[in-house]
């Protein structure tokens, strides 16, 4: 293999690395699966997660941060979309679109909306280290949120499990989920 060719399947198993945190780091969230979120954040990661609030380090404050306001709710979306990537060697620099989608409980302060939506970008720095690319640096940018009303979603209480009971730790998936 030429260094031509060679390098351009490296920035290629680099870029889809640095993919797999970012949602390494959504799926964490939404299924509650706190191992899976610490391994999106190098230890010594910080996270700036707007309205003020600094986590450090970021894996282990946020996930304080998170297991507080995610009591009253029934189901969360991360859904990271555009992503671009500058890589500089073991340093990358990424800016990722991301919404979020929130269902509260509804036996949880009824008379407030069941949905909020919000949405922003992550401004990453990523490190590679020790072969392994996570998260060094976190900015969170939002840029909006809004509350709905739910509507009629019975299905999603059904099938949405926040624990690794959920249908998507079956794998491979031969059969229909346990209820």
């Amino acid at each position: 293999m030429d260094d031509q060719l060679r390098r351009s399947v490296q920035d290629l198993l680099d870029r889809q690395a640095i993919l797999d945190c970012l949602n390494r780091y959504a799926r964490g969230l939404d299924r509650r699966d706190l191992d899976m979120l610490r391994s999106a954040f190098h230890p010594d990661a910080t996270d700036h997660h707007g309205g003020g609030a600094e986590y450090h380090p970021a894996a282990e404050a946020l996930i304080a941060d998170w297991e507080t306001r995610d009591i009253d709710r029934s189901f969360s979306q991360h859904l990271i979309i555009n992503t671009s990537i500058d890589l500089d060697g073991d340093t990358a620099h990424a800016e990722s679109y991301f919404q979020l989608i929130v269902g509260l409980k509804p036996e949880v302060r009824p008379e407030q909306p069941r949905l909020s939506i919000g949405g922003g970008r992550y401004v990453d720095r990523f490190e590679r280290r020790d072969g392994e690319w996570r998260i060094a640096r976190r900015v969170l940018v939002l840029e909006y949120s809004a509350t709905l009303e739910e509507g009629n979603l019975p299905w999603a209480r059904e099938w949405a499990r926040r624990s690794k009971a959920d249908p998507s730790y079956a794998r491979p998936l031969l059969g229909p989920p346990a209820p």
